[in-house]
């Protein structure tokens, strides 16, 4: 145990799940780590939470701010960083026990500079089990490129804290400030700077579905997902690479797909569209104009027939979807 692993927690007001979370942390069965708890103004009980286990774990350090965000909370964490390894932990999420003892193994063992772990999602803490030997891919950048740019794949790739990175990889790259949707630009960076990445399907982190959370309900925020993919784009640039160019537009151009299906999808679609009219006929338009662009792209056919749908008349085929989506909710209750 003799590489160090930094693991960043912002923290802003979590009291009801911080301490599943830290308690999967100090009881992970690798022990050389620091844990870098930042206090991102909260305004409840959470850093009393923060402060028991800190007296008991040596291993704690907790750094405080004014309220700025999730981006300057990583951002924060990353100036106190001393380990050879970092790793990023939402703190109303829980880790497998072996998490990071088996991730960096899996650095080790395969030279790599990434290790990306499975997700599980779930909205119930219950015990879990993984039985089955876990399957191991290593990937060269471009390769984990395309999955994270969904050529050929649908799974999310731009989370950041199901992985595991070498100091250099996170290294002088700071999160965008004050916007949702962070995650996707910088893992694109945290991307360019890796020349090989091991992916396995063992689940490594939980992730809490917290009903209550900044995720749960559209809100204007959602709209900075298409920010996140304009920086995408830019850096995109900057490497000169024809398939990461074109890759990284047609991704831009499905941000709009993807906003206007998860507003019609919505059960608040109908005052959705009404507060957000605007921002939705720019979208419905540029979906129009990107609409073949799209329909060429390698995308399952659903999505193709709701892009010929939305491109068409959004309005009408949202509220149709909306209903039928409602009306399918009761039927299963």
């Amino acid at each position: 145990m003799s590489k160090k692993i930094s693991v960043i927690v912002p923290v802003y007001n979590v009291e009801k799940y911080l301490s599943r979370c830290l308690d999967s942390l100090v009881n992970q069965t690798y022990s050389n780590l620091e844990i870098i708890i930042v206090n991102d103004g909260t305004k409840d009980k959470s850093m009393v939470i923060a402060e028991r286990f800190a007296q008991k774990d040596p291993r704690i350090k907790i750094i405080h701010q004014e309220n700025a965000g999730l981006s300057e909370a990583r951002n924060k964490g990353l100036q106190y960083i001393t380990g050879d390894y970092v790793a990023f932990l939402d703190s109303d999420d829980w880790l497998e026990k072996d998490a990071y003892a088996y991730m960096l193994r899996l650095l080790e063992d395969y030279g790599a500079d990434i290790c990306v772990g499975a997700i599980r999602r779930t909205a119930q803490p219950l015990p879990f089990e993984n039985s089955q030997k876990p399957k191991e891919n290593l990937l060269t950048q471009k390769a984990y490129a395309k999955k994270y740019f969904k050529i050929g794949s649908q799974s999310i790739e731009y989370y950041v804290w199901n992985k595991l990175y070498k100091r250099q990889v996170v290294e002088g790259i700071r999160y965008p400030k004050g916007f949702y949707a962070e995650d996707v630009p910088t893992t694109f960076r945290y991307i360019l700077k890796a020349q090989k990445i091991i992916v396995t399907d063992k689940i490594v982190y939980h992730y809490f579905s917290n009903e209550q959370g900044l995720t749960a309900q559209f809100s204007s925020k959602h709209f900075d997902v298409l920010k996140g993919w304009d920086i995408v784009l830019a850096e995109a640039r900057k490497t000169g690479s024809p398939d990461y160019i074109a890759w990284a537009e047609i991704n831009r151009q499905r941000a709009d797909f993807a906003l206007l299906t998860e507003i019609s999808l919505s059960p608040q679609f109908n005052s959705l569209k009404v507060s957000f009219k605007k921002e939705i006929e720019t979208l419905s338009q540029q979906l129009k104009q990107n609409k073949s662009a799209l329909l060429r792209a390698p995308l399952p056919f659903n999505r193709k027939l709701l892009i010929r749908l939305y491109a068409s008349h959004y309005f009408f085929f949202a509220s149709l979807i909306n209903r039928l989506t409602k009306i399918k909710s009761v039927v299963k209750k």
